[in-house]
C-alpha cells in the first residue's frame, strides 16, 4: 500500500468509530453487536445491492480476473517467445502445438493451488506452488504432445522454451498486477485485529509492510483501549464483543488469552466473519513450515527443521553452482571491467580480502573489489579521534553513511553493491553461499549475543540475505538479528528464490546501501 496516499478505508474506520455506538438491533452473530463500517469501495453497490456479502465477491472477483488478465498476457509472450526460439534454432518461426491449452491449464492450476487470487500466501509460498505448477503444466503439456503423436523436435523445442518462460513471465506479471491493485488500494481484503499486547502490534507492522499478502489492516477490537483511539496506528473500532459485517476476516492475536476465552470469541463475534486466524505466541518460533495436525480433537503444529535434511542442504549447493557458473559468461567480464576501473583511479591493487567469520564459527577470508583508498585503517582511526558523532555512529552499526575512506569508483560499487562480486568465487569455494546471513568481521560478531552468534553460524554466510533486503544498512544490528534468525529458523531454497529476486530490486533502488 503506497505510503504517499491516504488510504480511504482507514480514513473513513477512523471517523466511523470515532462516531456514536451503532444503533441497536445491527447485529452480525446472535447476542453480539456489530460496528457498521464504512469503505469508498462498496458505495457504488450499496444502492442496488443491500447484502454485506456482495462486496467481498466483487473485490475478489477484481483480484482474480486481474491476475488472470496478467498471467494470460504472460502466457501469451512465452507462447511467441517459444516460436522465437524455435525460428532462431531451426530456421522457422512455429508456435507450441497444443498452445492453446497453455491458459486453461495454467488457470485451472492455479485455482486448485489457490493461487487466484492468493491473498494470504507468503511470496516463498507463492513462488513454491508457482514451481510446482510450472512444472505440472510442463508434464501435461508433454504428456498432450505424446497423446496427440505430435512429438517432431521442432514442437518439442517451442514447447519446452514455451514452459520454460512460463514461470519468469508470470512471476512477473502477477508482481506487476498487484502493485497496480495496491496502489489504487484495490488488492486484497480488509482485516480486523482481536487482542492486544506485542503480538498484536506485530502482526499489525507485519500485515502493514508486505501489502502483498492481500490482508489490509483497517481496526482493531480491544477491551482497553477506548473507542477512536490508536492501537499499532490502527483505529480502536471497539470491545472484543463487537464484530463487523465490513471485514470478511478477523484475526486473533491469542496472547495470554484463556482457554475458554478464545472459545468464547469464535462462538461469538467472531462466527460472524468467513475467515478467522489465530495467530498464537510463538513469534521466536519457525514459521514457514509449520504444519497444521488433528488429534482427535487436539491441534498440533508441526515444525520441519529444515537444516536437518541432508538432501535440502546437498540441493541448496547444487543450485548456488549451478547458477554461479551458467553466470559466469556474464560476471567474469563485468569483474574484469570492474577491476580495471578500481585500478585506473589510483594504481593500487582492485582486490582485497578480509577476514569473516563463517560456517560453524570458522574464520574465512571474503574477496572484495576495493572501494576505499589504500591507507583506509589509518584515515578510520584518524576521524573516529576528531568526531565524536562519526564515532557513535560506527559503534553503533559499525558502518559509516558518509565514510571518508570511500573512492569515487567504491561509492558506485557499493551503491550497487558490485564491490561483493568476487564474493563468487568464495561460493566456488564452499566458503560461502549465494543467500544467506551476511558474513561479519570478528569487531562486528563479538557485538552480537552469543545466541544470535550461534544460530547464524548453523548456515554458510551468503553474499545476500535477509537482512540486506530488508532495508539493508538501515536495519542495523536489530534488524540483522532479527534476519538473520528468521532465514536460519525458515531455511529452505525456496526463501532462499525469494531473496534473490529482492536483492535486485534493493540493489537497483540503493535501499540502505553504504
Amino acid at each position: 500500500m503506497s505510503g504517499a496516499q491516504p488510504d480511504p478505508l482507514q480514513q473513513a474506520l477512523l471517523a466511523r468509530a470515532q462516531a456514536r455506538p451503532p444503533p441497536a438491533g445491527k447485529v452480525s452473530a446472535p447476542g453480539w453487536p456489530a460496528t457498521q463500517l464504512h469503505d469508498p469501495f462498496f458505495d457504488t453497490f450499496q444502492l442496488e445491492h443491500s447484502t454485506t456479502d456482495f462486496s467481498y465477491y466483487l473485490r475478489l472477483a477484481i483480484n482474480a480476473a486481474t491476475l488472470m488478465f496478467a498471467e494470460a498476457l504472460a502466457l501469451l509472450l512465452a507462447l511467441l517467445l517459444g516460436g522465437l526460439i524455435r525460428y532462431a534454432l531451426r530456421g522457422a518461426f512455429l508456435m507450441a502445438d497444443i498452445g492453446e491449452l497453455l491458459l486453461p491449464a495454467w488457470w485451472l492450476g492455479a485455482i486448485a493451488l489457490r493461487l487466484t487470487p492468493g491473498w494470504g500466501v507468503s511470496a516463498v509460498e507463492e513462488i513454491r506452488r508457482m514451481t510446482l505448477l510450472a512444472l505440472a503444466v510442463t508434464a501435461f503439456m508433454s504428456f498432450a504432445l505424446f497423446v496427440t503423436h505430435t512429438t517432431d523436435a521442432a514442437s518439442r523445442i517451442a514447447m519446452l522454451s514455451t514452459c520454460a518462460l512460463t514461470m519468469p513471465l508470470v512471476g512477473v506479471a502477477r508482481g506487476v498486477a498487484k502493485a497496480t491493485l495496491i496502489r489504487r488500494h484495490r488488492w486484497g481484503i480488509p482485516v480486523v485485529l482481536y487482542g492486544w499486547g506485542t503480538i498484536l502490534e506485530h502482526v499489525a507492522t507485519v500485515l502493514r509492510q508486505e501489502s502483498g499478502l492481500g490482508y489490509r489492516p483497517v481496526g482493531v477490537f480491544n477491551d482497553a483501549a477506548p473507542r477512536g483511539t490508536r492501537i499499532a496506528g490502527l483505529p480502536v473500532l471497539g470491545p472484543m464483543q463487537e464484530s463487523t459485517p465490513r471485514a470478511p476476516c478477523a484475526i486473533l492475536a491469542a496472547a495470554d488469552f484463556p482457554r475458554e476465552q478464545i472459545g468464547r470469541l469464535i462462538e461469538g463475534p467472531l462466527a460472524a466473519y468467513r475467515n478467522v486466524i489465530i495467530v498464537p505466541d510463538l513469534l521466536d518460533a519457525p514459521s514457514l513450515w509449520v504444519r497444521p495436525r488433528e488429534f482427535i480433537g487436539v491441534i498440533g503444529l508441526e515444525i520441519s527443521n529444515n537444516l536437518l535434511k541432508p538432501t535440502d542442504r546437498i540441493l541448496k549447493r547444487t543450485l548456488e553452482l549451478l547458477l554461479v557458473l551458467l553466470l559466469a559468461p556474464l560476471w567474469l567480464p563485468l569483474l574484469a571491467v570492474l577491476a580495471f576501473l578500481v585500478w585506473a583511479e589510483d594504481r593500487g591493487s582492485p582486490f582485497y580480502a578480509q577476514e569473516r567469520i563463517g560456517y560453524q564459527g570458522r574464520r574465512i577470508r571474503a574477496f572484495k573489489l576495493r572501494s576505499m583508498v589504500r591507507n583506509a585503517e589509518d584515515v578510520l582511526r584518524h576521524r573516529l579521534a576528531e568526531d565524536a558523532q562519526l564515532r557513535a555512529e560506527w559503534e553503533t552499526h559499525c558502518k559509516l553513511k558518509n565514510d571518508p575512506r570511500i573512492t569515487w569508483i567504491g561509492r558506485l560499487l557499493r551503491r550497487t553493491s558490485l564491490d561483493e562480486l568476487p564474493q563468487l568465487f568464495n561460493v566456488l569455494a564452499g566458503d560461502m553461499a549465494l543467500v544467506g546471513p551476511r558474513p561479519l568481521p570478528p569487531y562486528h560478531e563479538e557485538k552480537l549475543p552469543p545466541r544470535i552468534r550461534e544460530i547464524r553460524h548453523r548456515v554458510r554466510p551468503g553474499i545476500t540475505g535477509l537482512w540486506q533486503v530488508s532495508g539493508r544498512s538501515d536495519a542495523g544490528n536489530a534488524g540483522l538479528e532479527r534476519w538473520d534468525l528468521y532465514y536460519v529458523r525458515n531455511w529452505s531454497v525456496w526463501l532462499d528464490a525469494v531473496v534473490l529476486v529482492r536483492t535486485f530490486r534493493a540493489v537497483f533502488k540503493a535501499e540502505g546501501a553504504y
